[in-house]
């Protein structure tokens, strides 16, 4: 048995953090997110693949745009022209208040209604699949609902679908909250999870897999994305990460404090992007003396490099931000004044100090989907540390 375990793909949603661009390049980002599944198609009809998984947000909003209905119904009419079943459900995205099989998607797709249901499929040898699932009906699902999901029956194989996020004490659970010995005791073969958008394995014995997204869609979603190809070994199943050829979020450092020139500040930054046949998306953190740090900080710099590859046929990599190393510093403090700032930056930056404190301000619910999904620990403490040091300065205010 082989199939494809993928999930958030999120098609036409709008990259963030990216300043003008030429309209070549513009197309390019903002077909990124149908170029990746239409290559996981393309992998499932390659691999002869038994079904496909798709664990939630395919789509970026309840408001589906039109562009990405017909692009997802392309796609998966392809799957049933080589007769390959689809099982989907709708995430906190792209929640369904009445979701369930629909007319216009073709015979091969199973859309798992907002009830917990499980969905049986024999395949050709004869191995009888048992899949289990539910959609979104509304933006956000409190309770753990893997009470309702049965343990495994007198199958084969039975696999799990679930789009949600490992129970947090403390903090808000908005994402069909579950723990890992609840997926566990109900002895699957496999889990297929969906919302968090960084492929990993959250247990192995069986496989509680996030496939991730196959497309990163702003900074904090670097690194490699893909999707999840699984096949049977013995009697276990065995996921096997696959990356897509995509665009790249990238972060280069670039030390310009030694630069006698702007050409050689033009060559140092060029020879620290390290080629590649993907389309690089890149921050350019900089370390400079005096000398070059006005061209950093009145973002002429980064308009030069925009408009000298604006000028190009062909972009391989773009520069999105230009920004000095470490920022702003704190004012000066003694030793025992230090000890007591870095035991509170340990105390205060926490996931759940940071959700308390966001979640009375964040009133509309896509507002604080957007921030406990893309937010950064890393960066709101560097923006914390800058603007106490701006305080500093200014003590009189």
């Amino acid at each position: 048995m082989k199939f494809i375990h993928t999930a958030d793909l999120h098609l036409a949603s709008p990259f963030q953090g990216l300043t003008s661009m030429p309209d070549q390049l513009w197309k390019q980002i903002y077909n990124s997110t149908f170029a990746a599944f239409r290559q996981i198609v393309d992998a499932a009809i390659a691999q002869q693949v038994d079904f496909v998984l798709i664990t939630g947000d395919i789509y970026d909003g309840e408001r589906k745009s039109i562009a990405a209905v017909d692009f997802f119904r392309q796609q998966v009419s392809r799957l049933n022209d080589h007769h390959i079943p689809v099982f989907l459900s709708y995430g906190n995205h792209d929640f369904q208040k009445n979701a369930g099989d629909d007319p216009n998607l073709p015979a091969n797709v199973h859309v798992f209604g907002n009830q917990v249901s499980t969905s049986q499929l024999k395949l050709a040898d004869g191995t009888i699949v048992a899949v289990t699932g539910f959609s979104y009906g509304q933006r956000w699902i409190d309770d753990d609902l893997t009470s309702q999901f049965p343990v495994k029956g007198t199958v084969d194989w039975q696999i799990g679908m679930l789009h949600g996020a490992l129970y947090q004490a403390g903090t808000g659970n908005h994402y069909a909250p579950f723990t890992l010995d609840e997926l566990k005791s109900k002895n699957y073969d496999y889990w297929a999870l969906g919302h968090i958008h960084k492929h990993q394995l959250l247990a192995s014995e069986p496989p509680i897999v996030y496939s991730g997204n196959p497309q990163g869609r702003h900074k904090n979603e670097g690194g490699v994305h893909g999707y999840y190809l699984v096949h049977d070994e013995g009697n276990k199943l065995v996921p096997e990460f696959k990356a897509l050829n995509g665009i790249t979020w990238e972060q280069v450092a670039v030390d310009l404090s030694e630069c006698g020139s702007e050409n050689e500040v033009d060559q140092a930054i060029r020879t620290a992007i390290i080629p590649s046949k993907q389309l690089q998306l890149v921050e350019i953190v900089a370390t400079t003396g005096s000398k070059w740090r006005s061209l950093v900080e009145d973002g002429s710099l980064l308009d030069h490099f925009q408009d000298e590859l604006s000028r190009q046929p062909a972009i391989n990599w773009w520069p999105y931000q230009i920004n000095l190393t470490g920022g702003q510093k704190l004012p000066e403090l003694t030793n025992l004044d230090q000890d007591y700032w870095q035991q509170a930056e340990q105390d205060v930056f926490t996931d759940e100090n940071l959700a308390a404190v966001i979640k009375p301000l964040l009133k509309h619910a896509p507002l604080y989907d957007q921030f406990t999904e893309h937010r950064d620990l890393g960066e709101y403490q560097k923006l914390a540390g800058q603007l106490l040091g701006k305080r500093g300065d200014h003590d009189e205010d």
